[in-house]
């Protein structure tokens, strides 16, 4: 009672985003979004108790949101390679607003590495900023890039889904199977 779930099952976004916002949320995407304070303290002493690890909590009462500050974003709206900023490309329920945008209301999603550069140039590199190919610029200008890992767990929804889905048919089949079989050795 009170654990919501993670933040990267929070959220929904298009393909064409879903690279920029796992590589953006990393670590955070497993995150445990829960009601308060009470829950976090709650869950933070049954993993002490039980010595199964650790995890991060966010609890909804007391996250406070993260933006661009809107100068900034004038100045960057109409650049070359501007897309939009991250918790603008997501879809969420209401009551995960300020979770949302604490992780994802203060990156930039820009086209590719070339947007990345001049954009963060223009913006001093006073925030995160993610390309559409994984590449991101921290702020205070350090870059990270190269090959990415694919399905970082935002897509871990979509794959629940699709594995109930073949889980239900397969116990069709099995029931199937298991009535031809009775019927077979009731028959010989």
């Amino acid at each position: 009672t009170g654990i919501h779930n993670t933040i990267g099952n929070l959220i929904e976004s298009e393909s064409l985003y879903k690279l920029a916002i796992e590589t953006s949320l990393g670590a955070a995407s497993n995150f445990l979004v829960v009601d308060n304070e009470a829950i976090t303290k709650e869950c933070i002493n049954y993993l002490k108790t039980n010595r199964i690890g650790r995890a991060t909590f966010f609890p909804i009462n007391i996250i406070k949101e993260k933006n661009i500050n809107p100068e900034d974003l004038l100045k960057i709206k109409n650049s070359n390679g501007f897309i939009d900023i991250a918790s603008n490309l997501v879809k969420y329920d209401d009551l995960y607003e300020k979770i949302i945008k604490n992780q994802l209301g203060n990156v930039v999603v820009v086209k590719d590495i070339d947007s990345l550069n001049e954009i963060g140039k223009i913006l001093n590199y006073r925030y995160k900023i993610v390309s559409l190919e994984g590449e991101i610029l921290y702020s205070g200008g350090s870059v990270q890039g190269g090959s990415a890992k694919a399905n970082n767990g935002l897509n871990d929804k979509a794959k629940l889904n699709e594995m109930t889905l073949k889980t239900e048919v397969l116990k069709i089949e099995l029931d199937s199977l298991n009535k031809d079989y009775k019927e077979f050795n009731e028959n010989y």
